[in-house]
């Protein structure tokens, strides 16, 4: 009888009502960034993106993609999708024995703060090995040393783990650290995704064919 109380207490108390003022504060985020990245100005790096990945995979580049931490999860996403289109993908990290980057390749980074440690010193290191192709850079802050590394940089509305939290704002805990701009970076790469894939006429069936059995 205790058990069935504590769970309708849970269900109709607190705890459900800051799940859903979590979520809603998520959900914010990405409208705000869907109308951040409709305007012409940013559609525009958008669609260079886009146009980018479009010549990479059509003229069969590799693919280097940059990120630490969470944001290396979420790249690791957006590289399997990749690899659904047939893409020659590979996650720079200081451990793996991938190939070296050439000038025919792209070189995607993906970081909120625009400073994470690491992620910067592997970008000195391949941007002072070769000029690749194409530098993308995902970041909520352009004028970083990432943010202007990049032939594109996309700027994604969200709090990183850079960003001075306000004393008087209440919901930061409610989206931690880089969680804002973790999951709109997840959303919009998803999204480009999409467009890649109506782009070269990919249907649904086309990417299960290429997706690993493995596990």
């Amino acid at each position: 009888m205790a058990d069935k109380v504590n769970n309708e207490h849970r269900l109709h108390g607190k705890e459900r009502q800051i799940l859903f003022q979590s979520m809603d504060v998520i959900l914010q985020n990405l409208q705000d960034n869907m109308e951040h990245l409709s305007k012409t100005k940013h559609f525009e790096h958008t669609q260079k993106f886009i146009d980018m990945v479009y010549d990479g995979l059509i003229k069969k580049r590799k693919f280097f993609l940059l990120a630490s931490g969470r944001s290396a999860f979420i790249l690791q996403c957006f590289a399997t999708r990749l690899v659904h289109l047939g893409a020659d993908v590979y996650m720079v990290t200081n451990l793996g024995s991938i190939p070296a980057l050439s000038n025919d390749d792209i070189l995607i980074v993906l970081s909120g703060s625009g400073t994470t440690s690491i992620v910067v010193s592997l970008l000195k290191n391949y941007v002072n090995t070769a000029k690749p192709f194409g530098i993308i850079s995902i970041t909520s802050h352009p004028e970083t040393i990432i943010g202007r590394v990049g032939d594109i940089t996309i700027k994604l509305k969200g709090r990183s783990k850079r960003d001075k939290v306000d004393l008087h704002d209440d919901t930061a805990i409610l989206t931690p650290e880089g969680t804002m701009f973790e999951i709109a970076a997840f959303v919009y790469l998803d999204a480009i995704i999409a467009e890649l894939a109506i782009k070269m006429g990919k249907t649904n069936a086309d990417m299960l064919r290429r997706h690993s059995e493995t596990i």
